[in-house]
């Protein structure tokens, strides 16, 4: 027994020393040892008001956190540091007044002015605030808010304190979150989706999935959660590691050499979200970026592991020959943004399993101007104006200015490309409305949103606006001249047309039933966000009427079959 104690001791001692040489990202023997404190630290507390958003990285930021322990320094570059601090304010943690005044220092030394730094004082342990830092909320009564969930580091306790230090110091709502997590295995689209390693079931054990899933939809607003194998097969297990949600439909996702043992473990992940739905009801657009450096010796290339920052995107270059393909890729399935490499610091490198994005989190903007939508895309049946609406909150407490809610839009065709602004109005609430006209014949669209408020904030939808738009295609007029068609004089009003505005959702949203009317619909399939299906109902004649009351909330899709053959899919919102 003695020796036993001895041991043990001798072990933590030495994992304590080693840790005030070089942060260790990884769980320790030390973590091990301490892992029945998270059980003692698990507080449950009332969950905000439905429905509740989680806010995505690619959402609008008024900031950016970073820590400086005072036995490492910061674990990113000073330029970094710099090129934050030109874009948005940066918040640095510290443990203390007297570290504070250090920093400062140390970044005047560096060149870096101080106008738009910030401090927030408490004790923390290590840089990783994107593990540790705050997953923000926004409930049902448009309030800020911080789910603090357990940090899966026990021997960090100043870290996983530190979320409810962070919600007091931006004056937002703090809700206790009974799971164990981390943000490096953690991501989120804003539209209730998510996804994680399978990480968190182990490290919920004594929670159901059925448990998880129910607290994750209670405090986040998630109510399709993705946990996916982790392909590294490695320690760490973050899904940040080798993917990362680029936009509601685009995900990166690492790709290994096709002779690695672990090949076909990250091909299998990456046909999994290829054949998922996303929220908008279009398949996930998946780019793949290359990163050898589990497989290839002395290689690092962590390029999944980047801070999406507004416009901007920092991607953690190491010197190899891969880093510039590696910044095609993010130019390519990221277009108008800027794609900035950042070198690592010799004395804190870049690993594969830890590099930027581990070591930096994303502040949101709490006044923002916040735009919801569902958008049109891929092929449509002909019509000749198409019903363009959007959610658009103003957080800032100013209202809309009414003449610069717009859809920016152009019909591509041999004669023109040109850009057309079209007027949103206010149709109820937070609604807006507006219609895309003048499409005569087959073409591609292309739009985008735009809205101003009092407080002069500016937003695009999508976030980058004209350089990567909404895109669909539609469908060749079945009747381009009309009855009187002089190459087609025996036309009549008889000639079916498939419009959209022949097949409706109503009411849209929903809350106890809807009712689906096709004027020839032979059966209709809901399917939800995973493409499950959920239930098929045969119309009886032209109507179909289905109970939704014990749906949960969030997105779901009508396939419509008609007697004719044609499928028609339409959107369903529960709330």
């Amino acid at each position: 027994m003695k020796k036993t104690f001895f041991t043990v001791t001798m072990l933590m001692l030495c994992v304590a020393v080693f840790a005030q040489q070089r942060p260790t990202y990884e769980k320790t023997a030390n973590d091990v040892l301490r892992w029945h404190e998270l059980a003692e630290r698990t507080r449950t507390s009332t969950p905000p008001t439905a429905p509740v958003v989680s806010i995505a990285e690619f959402e609008p930021m008024q900031g950016v956190l970073i820590a400086y322990p005072s036995y490492t320094g910061f674990g990113i570059p000073y330029t970094l540091i710099s090129q934050l601090a030109n874009m948005v304010p940066v918040t640095i943690a510290v443990s203390s007044s007297s570290q504070q005044n250090t920093v400062r220092n140390k970044l005047q030394q560096n060149g870096i002015s101080l106008s738009n730094i910030n401090f927030v004082i408490g004790s923390i342990d290590s840089y990783w605030t994107r593990d540790f830092g705050p997953w923000f909320i926004l409930d049902g009564n448009d309030n800020f808010g911080v789910a603090d969930f357990t940090y899966n580091r026990p021997s960090r306790p100043n870290d996983d304190a530190h979320m409810a230090i962070m919600a007091q110091y931006l004056g937002v709502d703090h809700y206790d979150f009974p799971i164990v997590h981390t943000g490096g295995n953690y991501m989120s689209d804003g539209y209730g989706t998510a996804a994680s390693t399978d990480l968190v079931m182990e490290e919920n054990e004594t929670l159901t999935e059925t448990q998880i899933r129910q607290y994750c939809l209670n405090y986040l607003g998630i109510d399709n959660y993705h946990f996916t194998i982790d392909p590294q097969g490695d320690y760490i297990a973050h899904i940040d590691c080798w993917g990362k949600f680029l936009a509601v439909d685009k995900i990166l996702i690492a790709q290994l050499p096709v002779n690695a043992s672990r090949y076909q473990e990250y091909e299998d992940v990456a046909n999994y979200f290829a054949n998922a739905t996303t929220p908008w009801g279009n398949k996930y657009k998946v780019y793949r970026v290359f990163e050898p450096g589990s497989v290839v010796s002395n290689a690092r290339t962590p390029y999944t592991n980047s801070l999406i920052l507004n416009d901007h995107v920092f991607v953690p270059i190491t010197g190899t020959s891969y880093d510039e393909d590696a910044l095609e890729v993010y130019r390519t399935a990221m277009p108008g943004y800027t794609i900035v490499g950042i070198n690592e610091l010799a004395t804190a490198q870049w690993e594969n399993t830890d590099a930027l994005h581990c070591r930096t989190h994303e502040i949101p903007d709490l006044g923002m101007l916040r735009i919801t939508h569902y958008p049109t895309l891929g092929a449509q049946p002909f019509d000749s104006t198409f019903l363009i609406g959007a959610n658009i909150k103003t957080l800032s407490g100013q209202s809309l200015v009414n003449d610069s809610v717009l859809i920016y839009y152009r019909i591509i065709s041999e004669d023109t490309t040109t850009w057309n602004a079209a007027t949103m109005t206010c149709t109820g609430g937070e609604r807006w409305d507006g219609n895309i006209t003048g499409i005569t014949d087959s073409c591609e669209v292309q739009y985008y949103l735009f809205a101003k408020d009092q407080s002069d904030r500016r937003e695009f939808y999508p976030f980058i606006g004209q350089a990567d738009p909404f895109t669909f295609t539609v469908a060749p007029n079945p009747n381009p001249g009309g009855p009187e068609d002089p190459e087609d004089p025996e036309d009549t009003t008889d000639v079916h047309h498939y419009a959209l505005n022949a097949y409706v959702v109503a009411p849209n949203p929903a809350h106890d039933q809807v009712v689906i009317s096709a004027p020839d619909g032979s059966q209709v399939s809901i399917y939800n966000t995973s493409g499950q299906l959920i239930m098929k109902q045969t119309f009886n004649e032209e109507k179909v009427t289905i109970d939704c009351s014990a749906w949960q909330k969030g997105t779901y899709f009508a396939r419509i079959e008609t007697l004719s053959g044609h499928i028609i899919q339409k959107k369903i919102i529960i709330l």
